[in-house]
Parts: C-alpha cells; sequence; structure tokens
C-alpha cells in the first residue's frame, strides 16, 4: 500500500526565519505580577500559540532580557536556595559496611562521549589520595548503581545511591545535577525547591515554551499532520487528546479550523496516573476548557471541549455509524515532552493508541504519535544496566541543551525550569516501572495495524532551515518507514514525532 506524506507545513517555516525574537514578543507582556495565580496563560495567544516557530535558538541579548524578567519572580529564590544546598550531600555514612559494599563496585573502563566533553573538575574521591575526575566519578557510580539494580543488589544500590547524595549537587555540572534527582535527599530537599519553583510556575511555563523548541516542534509536526489529513469534504473534526494538559497544542488548531469554517470538537482522556506522577498538573480540565473556548470565540469557531474515561471513549465512538464522511477522528499523543513535567504509563499509552485504532477502522481518521521519552530506542536493551545507562544519556543531553543557551548569571532561572520540567522525569523508580512495561511488551512503535504517513522532504528541508541556526540541533528522518520525524541534539534524539492514518 501507498504510504501517505505527511508534514507538509500549512504556514512556512521560512516566514520566521529572519523576524527576531523582540519582533515575535512584540505583543506579549512579561511584567509579571507577583501573584503567579493571577497570571492567565490566554493572555497574547497570537504569539504564544502561533502555528509558526520562532528562531531557535534567540540571541544571547534577548535570552537574558526575557530570563532577567522571570528571574525576578524568583524573588530570594537563589539565596535560600544556597542555603539549603550548602550542607547537601552529608547523609552518606562512611561506616565500615558501607564502604565494605562499595568497594564492590568495578568503574568502567571506557566512559561515554557524552560524559567525557565536561570532565573538567577533580575531587579527592572516597579520602584515597590520588585525584580523578569528579564527572568521572559520578558516572561511574551511576553505572554501577544500574547494574546493582539489575542484579536485585538492594543493599549495595543504596549504598552506592547515598555515596551519589555526596557528589551530587542541583548546581553541578550536568552528571551532579542527574545524580541529585536520583538521590534520597531530592525527597526531602527537592521538594522544597519545587515548592519555591512552582510559586512563578505559569511565567516559567511560558518562557519554557517559546525558548526551547522541544514543545514548539512536536506541536507543529503533528498539527501539521493534522491539517495535511483532513478531507475537502469533512464539515466536523473531532479530537481525541490523550493528554491535553493546558491545551497550548490546539489554538493554531483553532484558528485553521475557523479560517476552514469547520466545527471542531476536543475530547480530553481522563486517566489517573498515579504511580508516574511525581507532580500534581498545574492546570484543571476546566480551566484549560475556559481557555480554549474563549480563544475559539475570539474567531467565531463552534468549539465543543469535553473530558471521558476510557470506557466512556469507547462507548462514544461505537456510537458513530461506520464510514461517515463528514467528521474527520484525530487521535493525539503527545507525552514526555519535557513543558508536560509529568511522565505516563507506557501501558495506558498502548491503550489509548489500540482504541484509535479500532475507532479508525470504522470510519476515517489520523493517529499522531509525538514522544520525548528515551524509552523506545532502549527497546533492545539487555538488561536495566544499559536501559537506565540509555535514560542517562538522553536527560543528559537535555540538560546540556538547556545549559548551552542559558547565561552564567540566569543560573537561578534555570535551575527552577529544571526542577519543574526534567526533574519529574529523572527516577530511578520510574525508569525502572518502564523498564517492566518495555518487558511486558509495551512498544510504542510495535505497529498499529494503520497506514503509515512517510515524512515529506519539503518538511524536512523547512524544519532543516529552520534550526540551522544552532549547530548543535538536528531535524531527521527516522521509523522502519520514514514515518518519524526527529529532533536531535548533538546526535541524541529528544523528540519524535510519526502519523498513522485509516
Amino acid at each position: 500500500m501507498m504510504q501517505q506524506e505527511f508534514l507538509q507545513p500549512s504556514c512556512p517555516f521560512h516566514t520566521v526565519i529572519n523576524s527576531t525574537l523582540d519582533d515575535e514578543l512584540g505583543t506579549c507582556d512579561f511584567n509579571f505580577d507577583d501573584d503567579a495565580s493571577d497570571y492567565s496563560l490566554t493572555s497574547n495567544l497570537s504569539y504564544l500559540f502561533s502555528n509558526e516557530m520562532i528562531p531557535f535558538p534567540p540571541c544571547d541579548d534577548e535570552l537574558q532580557a526575557m530570563m532577567n524578567e522571570f528571574s525576578m519572580e524568583l524573588g530570594n529564590f537563589e539565596s535560600v536556595f544556597s542555603d539549603k544546598v550548602k550542607d547537601f550531600g552529608t547523609s552518606f555514612d562512611n561506616s565500615e559496611g558501607s564502604l565494605s559494599l562499595l568497594s564492590q563496585v568495578s568503574s568502567p573502563s571506557t566512559p561515554t562521549k557524552s560524559s567525557e566533553a565536561s570532565m573538567d573538575s577533580t575531587v579527592t574521591f572516597l579520602g584515597e589520595d590520588m585525584e580523578i575526575d569528579n564527572q568521572l566519578g559520578v558516572l561511574h557510580l551511576l553505572q554501577a548503581y544500574g547494574e546493582a539494580v539489575e542484579k536485585e543488589q538492594r543493599e549495595l544500590a543504596d549504598v552506592i545511591i547515598r555515596c551519589l547524595s555526596d557528589k551530587a549537587s542541583p548546581a553541578g555540572e550536568t552528571l551532579e545535577r542527574l545524580a541529585y534527582n536520583l538521590s534520597p535527599d531530592f525527597e526531602k530537599k527537592g521538594d522544597y525547591l519545587m515548592q519555591e519553583s512552582r510559586k512563578n510556575f505559569k511565567a516559567a511555563f511560558k518562557a519554557f515554551y517559546q525558548n526551547f523548541p522541544y514543545g514548539r516542534f512536536a506541536h507543529f509536526a503533528a498539527n501539521s499532520a493534522i491539517l495535511e489529513s483532513i478531507p475537502d469534504d469533512a464539515e466536523h473534526v473531532h479530537i481525541v487528546d490523550f493528554d491535553m494538559g493546558e491545551g497550548i497544542q490546539w489554538p493554531s488548531m483553532i484558528e485553521a479550523m475557523a479560517r476552514q469554517n469547520r466545527t471542531l470538537r476536543f475530547t480530553s482522556v481522563k486517566i489517573e496516573d498515579s504511580e508516574f506522577a511525581r507532580v500534581p498538573r498545574q492546570w484543571s480540565f476546566e480551566e484549560t476548557r475556559t481557555q480554549l473556548c474563549d480563544y475559539a470565540r475570539d474567531f467565531g469557531l463552534k468549539l465543543k471541549v469535553e473530558e471521558m474515561d476510557f470506557e466512556e471513549l469507547v462507548w462514544e465512538m461505537k456510537r458513530k455509524k461506520k464510514g461517515c464522511c463528514k467528521e474527520w477522528s484525530v487521535f493525539n499523543c503527545i507525552v514526555e515532552l519535557p513543558h508536560m513535567g509529568r511522565s505516563r504509563s507506557r501501558k495506558h499509552v498502548i491503550e489509548f493508541l489500540q482504541v484509535a485504532k479500532e475507532m479508525l477502522c470504522r470510519s476515517g481518521g489520523i493517529v499522531t504519535l509525538g514522544d520525548g521519552d528515551a524509552c523506545e530506542k532502549l527497546t533492545g536493551s539487555s538488561g536495566f544496566g544499559s536501559f537506565f545507562e540509555g535514560y542517562l544519556e538522553h536527560y543528559q543531553a537535555v540538560l546540556e541543551s538547556m545549559k548551552i543557551s542559558f547565561p552564567t548569571q540566569l543560573a537561578g532561572a534555570r535551575m527552577a525550569m529544571e526542577c519543574l520540567f526534567v526533574a519529574p522525569y529523572i527516577s530511578s523508580h520510574g525508569w525502572l516501572q518502564k523498564w517492566e512495561e518495555i518487558r511486558q511488551g509495551y512498544h510504542l512503535q510495535a505497529g498499529f495495524g494503520l497506514e503509515k504517513c512517510e515524512v515529506s522532504k519539503d518538511f524536512l528541508m523547512e524544519a532543516k532551515e529552520l534550526m540551522k541556526g544552532e549547530s548543535s540541533y538536528e531535524v531527521t528522518i527516522g521509523g522502519h518507514s520514514k514515518n518519524e520525524i526527529i529532533l536531535e541534539w548533538r546526535g541524541t534524539p529528544l523528540v519524535r514525532v510519526s502519523a498513522w492514518r485509516s
């Protein structure tokens, strides 16, 4: 069967290549009030929710101006932060038993490529009179921890993670920050840092989404696939969204449907993912529905937004008449992107995709899948140790891609954003759960029995043109049938977007 092409952009990227961030921010208000709860995400939506992507990265002066305003919202965060972490790591117990267990850890002979670039500090390791690189020491301990968990050596794993606490810091180098989020101390000090960062959550969210490409890239790709797939005679578009969250993906779709004189309906899937949720959701469904409906009203669009669980969704979809050509069904699943701040069970994602397949076999439609997780590329891991290392590499790339865009004087703003948007995904317990799901066969790319939509060359060229200002980012095509468009950072895939249709 011939494959469909998708991702031919409805709004060409080149229209914004030469624009400046100051031009794009002309209608945006970054004078945040003291009360972050009064901050409206729907203010100045014409820029924040534009279907176009701003050039990335913005120049240093522009980024600094934006982040300086966000940093002002942090108040005394940095001074309080320093007080809270100055004694960080003192919990490691250098008892004879602990050292005896730790002596079982063997250091890998060859460091990974990604760690070599940042090995520039030295410390005395475990009291021995020799200088070794602190980053290399942290890397070896992290690798040893993964191996200990794989071999079910729980006591040894506990000792290693406590030793990591002694070397970790939320203000340190990348591996030290990773170790901090994996350490037991994160449960104590990390909760405080999260609470302080959340005081300015919506301001941080807006700055994060606008200045880093992960979410905007995924949303543009998915929305382009949806718009290209809609038949000319479709009068109604029904989008079933696996994780609507704050709804930031959809205003550009609302604008497009208004221009095309179609009606639009959103169904948000209600799923309780308590096992994977480390932080509460920042937006309620009612708030998101109100924001989207208000935005649609400005464009004269008839919009319906509802929420259903899986059982209600299946019952509702089965009521539809088979082959009804007037409505086009869309099943959208975007997961694990940093701005979302929450991890989801792969089992629930597979259940959603199975429902989508069943429903699309009855009527026309498309499935869009965006994934910011490392899980799928690690399905061939020989054990949890290598799976764990794969996750370390993935989130090391995320943290480094953020750090390189921040001036050093804005370290406090960067730490707050890392705490809000990256830390929720860094969890040895969560990674172990995902490893178990992979072993049980929950693979997102295992195939859906639908027709894969091949990525068009035009879109690939436009996306590459967009990202050419930053040599560390690259846009590539992947997947067995060339139906994935991938955003990479220094060779590490950060976001994958693909589409299937009936």
